[in-house]
């Protein structure tokens, strides 16, 4: 960087900042990896509770900070692959 445009450089982020809600943001993906084979091993019901209980987990991580939020759930059946 150009260190005599860094004054302008600081200034234009500074003034983006102002105008622009800011902050840390982080994305979380989970997946439970041949999740359809072990529905097929366990049993459907079975299967489907431990996938439930795996939500839950998660859910209950999330409720540990105020802002966390989770947007969207995909559920995979057998169907489907």
């Amino acid at each position: 960087m150009n260190l005599e445009l860094a004054p302008e450089h600081r200034a234009r982020v500074e003034a983006f900042q102002r105008q622009h809600r800011t902050g840390l943001l982080t994305l979380v993906f989970t997946d439970l990896v041949d999740s359809v084979a072990l529905r097929r091993q366990l049993g459907d019901q079975a299967g489907t509770s431990l996938l439930h209980a795996d939500r839950q987990v998660v859910r209950q991580t999330l409720a540990r900070f105020a802002d966390a939020e989770e947007i969207e759930t995909a559920v995979q059946n057998e169907r489907q692959r």
